[in-house]
């Protein structure tokens, strides 16, 4: 089979053998926006043309599945577990290849009745589940947009999404705070004065101007107020999630808090996550949403 994870900045691709093992991997830079909606079949024709021709099965995740992408697939409801999932994937017809699956996304209506969407964390966060052998967890897959996600029983019941390194990127590169937050480096001590400065009563909104005021009266040093505003934002979110998804018990030292994402990112939020005193255990986002994609594919 050919397994992808399509995003919106990415492309990742895995041609497995029948047992899920790995034969060949590819990861490129062309995400979804690039395209302007053409071209898919054209650069999945020129960059997995071979594994194509091997696969009885290719399955996509992610924003491919958008409206932006190659064919939109409408959102799955809440609660939902693999087998929903598997059961609501959507066949792309393209002659490209006769079994062509997308992975739809997950929509929750949170409780103040306003929708929230996923596309492509709903197959990392069945990936954990699967890696770990766990019916019922919390999960933080921080990213662009972040998301926290409830299971119970095997199915995803509620979520959150945080737009944590949105907001970041663009208060770096196109905000007062760009030319006096230096992001190359990262300070531990700024860092975690951000996280502690995040329970100020007084908001994020408020807190946001502290980094150029400190760098500009010579408090920081602009190395440390790009680690301290990461610390603001990432600790605004870690405060909102557990006011908005924990609740009393439900995080322990034997059931942790599953954190899934990319090495550098996981390592920031395990930092915050232990400067708040939360037990966190972490998993690869790839292994996390190679292990969904064919958990879901397969059914195995």
């Amino acid at each position: 089979m050919l397994a992808i994870d399509w995003g919106s900045s990415s492309f990742r691709a895995w041609h497995l053998n029948a047992a899920g093992d790995i034969l060949a991997k590819l990861s490129t830079q062309r995400g979804i926006l690039s395209f302007q909606g053409q071209g898919f079949a054209d650069y999945l024709q020129a960059h997995c043309g071979p594994w194509l021709a091997q696969s009885a099965t290719v399955i996509m995740a992610g924003m491919v599945g958008s409206r932006n992408g190659w064919q939109e697939v409408p959102y799955l409801p809440c609660p939902a577990g693999a087998e929903d999932i598997t059961a609501a994937l959507t066949s792309l017809h393209s002659e490209l290849h006769p079994n062509l699956q997308l992975v739809p996304g997950l929509q929750y209506a949170g409780h103040n009745g306003l929708m929230d969407v996923m596309r492509g964390e709903e197959t990392q966060i069945i990936g954990a589940l699967q890696l770990t052998e766990m019916n019922e967890a919390l999960l933080c897959l921080p990213g662009t947009h972040s998301k926290w996600a409830q299971v119970e029983y095997g199915s995803i019941t509620a979520f959150s999404t945080f737009f944590s390194g949105e907001l970041f990127a663009l208060l770096t590169k196109h905000s007062s705070l760009a030319g006096v937050c230096d992001i190359q480096v990262h300070d531990e001590p700024a860092f975690l004065l951000g996280l502690e400065q995040a329970a100020d009563i007084r908001g994020l909104s408020h807190l946001l101007f502290s980094p150029r005021a400190a760098v500009v009266t010579g408090q920081m040093r602009p190395q440390q107020a790009g680690s301290y505003l990461s610390g603001l934002i990432i600790g605004a979110e870690i405060q909102g999630a557990r006011r908005a998804l924990i609740e009393p018990g439900l995080l322990s030292a034997d059931k942790p808090l599953l954190l899934v994402g990319s090495e550098v990112l996981t390592q920031r939020y395990q930092q915050a996550l232990a400067f708040y005193q939360l037990p966190c255990r972490t998993i690869s986002g790839e292994q996390a949403v190679l292990a969904g994609l064919y958990r879901l594919a397969t059914g195995q």
